[in-house]
């Protein structure tokens, strides 16, 4: 571990300067090894985070798998490039190393936690902002959104990066817009990367309008090439009323086959859809919220509904026993009601507990109710660089779900996780 994090230091004085040294002299130091002519405005950035992991799945084969890994992120900003007005540019690389690799699949005989070591430069791209539109080009963090659909999957040490060309804009006031070709996406570990060709590249359409505070509207249009085309749309807002604000998301999506395939001989065979509601309400620091997920089942086609770019563990329990057949699709679709409440307040940090369900749509042949879960999660700011977070998931197994015809979700799973993160 030790020479692959000097390693990074090595990339991030090459391309940033000192993180020692501040001020004029970390510009002075970045603009002399690099050349004043080709970059200008350099401003580099670290992160620490140790975490600590632990995975216990009742009545199975595989010891608990107790994980201690840490994420090295270097990275820079390079505010101007070659001199051209609005071009810039980031370049960002992470290490993640194991300290205590009692899990899989660092060893296959312990449990998952998928933290993998790896070293990879997840970030370099360049932009070009003219007006109220910029041009992207390269390998970045895509979110959109809640990340329902396409996400960083920042929760994971190494996250989920995709290499795109894009272009976003504001073209008239409230309205904006995005529009990317993917051709790579670059996974939580690497059996998740995939390659495109440029000319059958998965498509990113995003056009959002504000009609008031109240009320925003989104259409979206994501083409996966290899996977599904996903078509929806969606309302969102919030009021206040005597101090109390009160929040709305409504949103529906319809899959059929994708529009291309690539790395794949015949496209598959999709038609399902999907829809979310959730009402929430904050106040004085505390919050709660409701939300039902409907995903649609296969219906004798390949899949059923699915969400493969998106920032899964964020959705569908922290336990992530449902994350299969949100990323592949339930054979039989599933129903999820999600009550969380909790309190944010900078003196004493934030508290959240939350109550989840899962049944299957459609009958099946073990029966609807795959079971449910209750997460919980502290995290205070320490510092102005560093916070702490302590989080937990306990998910109590019932029937279990079908994800391409195999039966997952049947066992009780218990996951806790102690982190630090430090930023510079």
């Amino acid at each position: 571990m030790k020479n692959k994090v000097l390693g990074l230091g090595a990339a991030a004085l090459f391309v940033g300067g000192s993180f020692l040294i501040g001020g004029s002299t970390l510009k002075a130091e970045a603009q002399e090894l690099i050349g004043a002519s080709f970059i200008d405005n350099v401003k580099p950035y670290l992160e620490f985070r140790p975490r600590f992991e632990y995975v216990d799945v009742d009545g199975s084969p595989k010891d608990s798998a107790n994980a201690l890994t840490i994420r090295t992120k270097i990275g820079a900003k390079i505010g101007t490039v070659l001199g051209i007005p609005g071009l810039s540019a980031q370049l960002e690389a992470i290490d993640v190393s194991a300290l205590i690799d009692d899990y899989a699949p660092q060893k296959p005989d312990y449990e998952l936690v998928p933290d993998p070591d790896n070293t990879r430069l997840t970030q370099a791209f360049i932009v070009y902002k003219n007006g109220n539109y910029a041009f992207v080009a390269g390998r970045k963090y895509v979110a959109i959104d809640d990340h329902r659909f396409i996400g960083t999957v920042g929760w994971r040490q190494m996250p989920q990066s995709l290499g795109v060309v894009a272009i976003a804009g504001a073209p008239i006031e409230n309205l904006t817009f995005l529009l990317a070709g993917v051709y790579e996406r670059k996974g939580i570990i690497d059996s998740l990367n995939v390659d495109w060709h440029m000319d059958k590249m998965p498509l990113v359409v995003d056009i959002n309008y504000k009609v008031a505070p109240e009320l925003k509207l989104k259409g979206f249009a994501y083409l996966l090439t290899d996977i599904h085309n996903t078509l929806g749309i969606k309302a969102s807002g919030a009021v206040n009323f005597n101090g109390v604000k009160f929040s709305y998301l409504g949103e529906y999506a319809k899959q059929t086959d994708p529009y291309e395939n690539d790395n794949l001989d015949t496209k598959p065979d999709i038609d399902t859809d999907y829809y979310r509601v959730k009402l929430g309400a904050a106040y004085s620091g505390f919050f709660g919220s409701v939300m039902y997920t409907y995903f649609g089942d296969a219906d004798g086609k390949d899949a059923g509904f699915s969400t493969p770019l998106a920032t899964l563990h964020k959705f569908d329990g922290w336990a992530d026993v449902t994350l299969k057949g949100a990323a592949l699709g339930f054979d039989y679709g599933m129903e999820e009601w999600c009550f969380s409440v909790g309190y944010k307040n900078p003196a004493y940090g934030k508290f959240v507990l939350a109550y989840l369900t899962f049944d299957s749509d459609k009958d099946t042949p073990v029966g609807k109710s795959i079971g449910s879960e209750i997460d919980a999660l502290y995290a205070k700011k320490l510092t102005k660089r560093l916070s702490f977070l302590a989080k937990a998931a306990f998910y109590s197994a019932d029937n279990g779900y079908y994800t391409r015809g195999k039966l997952l979700g049947t066992k009780d799973v218990t996951k806790y996780w102690l982190q630090l993160d430090y930023k510079y």
